[in-house]
Formats: structure tokens, sequence, C-alpha cells
């Protein structure tokens, strides 16, 4: 009996051809296919994989987000070796940019991305592994009607 199968992984599709072993010279042959197809399978979802999400690889980069108490002011760091130089950088961008000493983390993430979102007398934040899921969260924590303001990820972490 001949035909054709799929072996799924994910989305990746490896075609094998099933093969009677009556025809072949002993099923040793049939398990040599069928190794090499289900090895050709995982070979291919592994290179497939490393092309959707090559950030995954990254292991430690984190990013911060701090507000001002002056309306409009805020700063952010991404990139930073650890969470605590990641909210010192966030700490000096929302300084320099006039926010003084009322500067204050209200995000910070590991690998991800974070977002601020405003409405009339509010600001809420979110931090998630891509950038809708940060936003989402953002909108979703502020009680008015609100829009993102800013948003930063990590390397290769925007999806």
């Amino acid at each position: 009996m001949a035909g054709a199968g799929a072996v799924t992984l994910g989305t990746l599709t490896t075609l094998y051809r099933v093969v009677d072993p009556c025809i072949m010279k002993g099923t040793l042959q049939v398990k040599r296919m069928l190794t090499s197809a289900a090895v050709l399978g995982a070979t291919a979802a592994a290179v497939f994989a490393g092309h959707i999400a090559p950030a995954q690889a990254q292991s430690g980069n984190y990013g911060a987000i701090a507000v001002s108490v002056k309306p409009g002011v805020y700063g952010y760091a991404t990139d930073y070796g650890s969470y605590a130089d990641a909210e010192a950088g966030a700490m000096a961008a929302c300084r320099r940019g006039g926010g003084g000493g009322g500067c204050d983390v209200k995000v910070s993430y590991r690998n991800g991305c974070g977002a601020i979102a405003i409405s009339r007398g509010w600001w809420s934040y979110g931090s998630a592994s891509t950038i809708g899921g940060a936003k989402r969260e953002a909108l979703n924590n502020n009680p008015g009607n609100a829009y993102i303001k800013h948003w930063n990820c990590t390397s290769g972490y925007q999806l």
C-alpha cells in the first residue's frame, strides 16, 4: 500500500511517503524513512521557530518607564542588563525631561514591552511579552477613555 501523509509541527507541515513494507527489502528501510521524516520535520520546525521569534533567544534585556507628577513628563529605558539599571535609566530620562524629583518608575519588564495610557486625570501602565499585550493592559487599567501615550520594547519584542 502506497500513499502520502503529513507530520504537522505547529504550522509547519512536512510531507512524507508511506511505502508498503512488502515492496521494500525489510522493515529497516521503512524505519529509516520515517525517522528521516521526523528528523527533517523537527529540524524544519526549529529553523521555522527561529525565524518567527528570534528575540526569544535574548537572555536578559530589561526596560522601564518612569512618570513624573508634572503632566506629560515621562522617561523610558530599554535593553539594560538588570531591572535596577533599567529603572535608574528611566528615572534619569524622566528627570532630564523636566520631571525633576517628581519622577517615579511605574512599569518595568524583562524581554518584553511596557506601555502607558492616559485619559482625563488618569495615567495607567501595562507590561507584557508583546506590544499588543502591553497596550491592552495599560488601556484596561485605565478607568477613563484612554489612549496610548507611549510604549517601548526590549530588542526583538515588538510583535
